[in-house]
């Protein structure tokens, strides 16, 4: 933690970097409207650079698909002694973005971004150095900011477990944590966040911007271009997923607050349709995706999603997924299947699509979507009656394939790639009607099996662009129940429930590592993995 604390020093002169560190990011983002302090809307700006919200080479290829997919089975390998063990560097890594974010050598900010905590501390400090008619003013920015380190806090969490929170990150605060940071408890910290969220409701519900704040956040406010009722939207949104997600291990609170939220929409407005998800947008002038490597070296289907949920029930995303084998077609890698298979040199199972995913420098940072709340209230009506579940559910598919249509008719081909393909088209209502009437698919059965089909679809939705989403519904739900295959090795012989705290917290943050050191098995289930 301490290492993270020298890292933070660096956001002491973040206000004056982001004025010169790139002509792209003024031309694209900044307002030339300014009012009198605008370092509020740079670290607002500054904030969504970080490389775990935008989507980033670095975080898909050392984390998200070598841990997050292969522990939800949206990517395919070959297996190995050491395949359940996650990186301790690269999740280390991770640890560190969200803490402290960019290193002294890392100067690219347009990739690399401040920390996320770290970022929003600073902006605390700027806050309060302002007048009280000025940070009353400007709090918006603040507010904003908070919904998303609440996300991101939150799927901490979902990760680790307890984690430094309430302490860290104030080193360049005028009351200074001169100790090391304790371990906020997760639950507790789980509880204060979702709280503090329905707070966040009402503030953008009812505040009343200045007009020239509202000028200088429309401009540096990337993700929602200074739309508070999106703010609201978002925050509702996040809320409703992190209630659900504790609804196994503290069900009565979860059914309380979840049956006000959907009761009442005009209170609370959620994310309805895909024109409102809330993504980080490419600009091709300053921020493109730059995963071609990452979908190139992480090639194949998986089995069980491609051949056994999508194939099978004739899906019509498979094509705007997947690109068939040249011999075999859509053609998943099996979980089991050997080293000497995923090396063939013939290549003989489906792949990312080249359209959709490798050559697409615009894949949107995907954060939350119409479909996943769809899915969420679709679980919350089935179990406590609430509204009409199968609505839900269907809204819920039909949202997803929309999604991912939209991403490939959107693509920007990556600079210096020559190959030429023509959007695809849409699937006709009739399509999409005939796999909704599928036996494995429509919404008919048991209460548990049209649960299990509400979590089967979520998984599939969240795919590789949310998996840190896709592991804990998986933990939380023991769904879909994926088989892995089997490796000698006595300490990992199957993926982990939760990773292990990176070993800088052992040296550096010893003392109040000391009284997590116990849960930091990989083994320790999170709080709300009651299953």
């Amino acid at each position: 933690m301490k290492r993270i604390f020298l890292n933070i020093t660096l956001l002491c002169t973040l206000a004056g970097m982001f004025s010169s560190c790139s002509k792209k990011i003024e031309e694209s983002y900044q307002n030339p409207e300014k009012i009198s302090d605008g370092s509020l809307s740079k670290l607002l700006t500054g904030m969504y650079l970080n490389k775990r919200i935008h989507p980033s080479y670095w975080d898909y290829y050392t984390f998200i698909m070598p841990t997050l997919s292969l522990y939800t089975q949206t990517v395919a390998t070959g297996p190995g002694n050491q395949m359940y063990v996650a990186n301790p560097d690269y999740g280390e890594n991770r640890w560190v973005d969200f803490y402290a974010g960019f290193k002294g050598d890392d100067n690219d900010l347009n990739y690399n971004g401040p920390g996320i905590l770290s970022n929003y501390r600073e902006m605390q400090l700027t806050l309060g150095k302002m007048s009280a008619d000025q940070q009353q003013k400007n709090l918006v920015y603040l507010k904003c900011a908070e919904v998303l380190v609440y996300d991101q806090a939150a799927q901490m969490i979902d990760l680790w477990g307890d984690i430094p929170f309430s302490q860290a990150g104030g080193l360049n605060t005028p009351d200074r944590f001169i100790k090391d940071p304790a371990y906020d408890d997760a639950k507790t910290l789980y509880s204060t966040i979702i709280a503090n969220l329905k707070a966040l409701n009402t503030y953008f519900d009812t505040v009343t911007v200045a007009s020239e704040v509202k000028s200088e956040l429309t401009g540096s406010d990337i993700l929602l271009k200074g739309d508070l009722v999106a703010w609201q939207r978002y925050a509702n949104s996040l809320r409703l997923r992190l209630l659900m997600r504790t609804s196994n291990v503290d069900e009565t609170t979860a059914k309380t607050e979840v049956t006000a939220m959907l009761s009442d929409a005009n209170a609370y407005p959620l994310v309805a349709n895909n024109a409102q998800n809330v993504l980080f947008r490419e600009s091709p002038t300053a921020v493109r995706s730059d995963l071609a490597d990452v979908f190139r070296d992480y090639s194949f289907a998986p089995e069980y999603l491609l051949n056994t949920v999508m194939v099978d029930n004739a899906d019509p995303r498979v094509e705007v997924l997947w690109d068939a084998d040249d011999e075999n077609g859509f053609k998943g890698f099996p979980y089991n299947g050997s080293v000497g298979d995923i090396e063939d040199a013939r290549r003989l199972y489906a792949v990312y699509d080249t359209a959709t995913f490798m050559y697409n420098d615009n894949i949107p940072g995907v954060i939350i979507t119409a479909s996943e709340v769809s899915f969420l209230k679709a679980e919350a009506n089935e179990r406590w009656g609430l509204g009409d579940a199968a609505a839900e559910y269907t809204n819920g598919i039909k949202q997803s394939i929309e999604f991912y249509y939209g991403i490939n008719q959107s693509a920007i081909k990556k600079q210096g790639v020559t190959f030429t393909r023509a959007a695809l088209t849409s699937p006709t209502a009739t399509a999409i009607d005939a796999y909704l009437a599928k036996p494995a698919i429509a919404y008919a059965g048991t209460q548990t099996e049209k649960l299990q089909k509400i979590w089967l679809q979520k998984w599939e939705h969240f795919f590789v662009l949310q998996t840190n989403q896709s592991w804990a519904e998986i933990r939380r739900t023991d769904y879909p129940a994926l088989q892995f295959a089997t490796v000698s090795n006595a300490t990992a012989p199957k993926p982990p429930v939760r990773l292990l705290y990176p070993s800088t917290e052992k040296l550096y943050n010893a003392e109040n590592y000391s009284k997590v050191a116990a849960k930091d098995t990989r083994d320790t289930k999170i709080f709300w993995d009651v299953k």
